[in-house]
């Protein structure tokens, strides 16, 4: 009789183990596709930023050329600008993707490059307050602020009427 109860004990036992793994293994499929969907949606709001910031660069290197072309940015922060606008969106990317600060954003563009984080510092040197203030957060929406000031400067007219 004690044989049986234990052997009785044992196949419950058992069964509720079976249970177990198996409400387990419902609850990891529910998860593995909850992460599928979680996927998904990160990888469609990356692929919507990427192309956020690529208008957002285009837009800036559209406005810091016509800003040259008017004679408001001088020819050697052009070059720099240029440079520093014609790599926006990546700088973008590298700063939401890898977690870098704008700076090491920059370091890692500038390898592919002539330029270095001096001259475009000093170029900012040279910039008015508000844009130095924004670029030295060293934050991707202050990059941002920084570069839409720098490619439409404020004309000696204009800041006179302020």
């Amino acid at each position: 009789m004690v044989i049986f109860a234990s052997i009785a004990a044992l196949v419950l036992l058992l069964v509720y183990f079976v249970m177990r793994v198996q409400s387990l293994q419902k609850e990891l499929v529910l998860s593995q596709s909850n992460l599928k969907a979680s996927n998904r949606r990160i990888s469609d709001s990356t692929s919507g930023l990427v192309m956020l910031a690529k208008q957002i660069q285009h837009f800036l290197v559209e406005r810091l050329e016509s800003s040259h072309k008017r004679g408001l940015i001088d020819t050697g922060a052009f070059e720099v600008f240029q440079f520093v606008f014609h790599n926006i969106s990546t700088i973008a990317v590298l700063c939401m993707d890898k977690g870098m600060t704008v700076e090491e954003a920059l370091k890692s563009v500038l390898q592919e490059s002539e330029l270095t984080m001096e001259s475009i510092r000093e170029k900012v040197k040279l910039q008015p307050s508000e844009i130095r203030v924004a670029w030295s957060q060293n934050t991707l929406e202050g990059f941002v602020i920084a570069c839409k000031g720098i490619s439409f400067p404020v004309t000696k007219t204009e800041s006179a009427s302020s």
